[in-house]
């Protein structure tokens, strides 16, 4: 072979071999964490539905109560979640001379046995006619022997 010959079947060095390995394994790696952060994240997603469909459920649960009066209180389900409800009338000094009350309903739930999983919080507003409460106060006073 001639000497032209022997310099066209260079090679790659072993210095270029491994730069080229260098910079696949930082590209591999760079992947592999931003499908982990992805995983994280679409967890945490899941996270979120579910306690927003546990929070829809008892908000419903809530809104098809017959009674509707000025309470709060903790609610406990099978699935660990926990539910802090309040009922409360608002804009009551526009409501006052009208046969209807406005009542505030706030659903708050979070897992209790995952302190890390979303905590979601539902508000909504249901109007109560006022003679409801009257029935009702007279059904009370019924039952207790004090009709005049």
């Amino acid at each position: 072979m001639t000497e032209s010959a022997v310099q066209t079947q260079r090679g790659f060095t072993l210095l270029e071999i491994m730069i080229s390995l260098v910079l696949i394994c930082i590209a591999v790696i760079s992947l592999m964490q931003l499908s982990s952060a992805n995983l994280r994240n679409l967890a945490k997603s899941d996270d979120h539905v579910e306690a927003l469909a546990h929070a829809n459920d008892k908000m419903r649960d809530v809104l098809d109560q017959d009674a509707f009066e000025e309470r709060s209180w903790e609610e406990n389900d099978n699935e660990g979640y926990v539910y802090d409800i309040t009922i409360h009338e608002i804009e009551e000094e526009r409501s006052e001379a009208l046969a209807v009350r406005l009542m505030q309903i706030t659903v708050t739930a979070r897992h209790a046995i995952n302190p890390g999983a979303k905590t979601i919080t539902l508000k909504t507003a249901k109007m109560v006619s006022r003679s409801d409460d009257l029935i009702k106060s007279g059904k009370d006073s019924i039952q207790r022997g004090s009709v005049h």
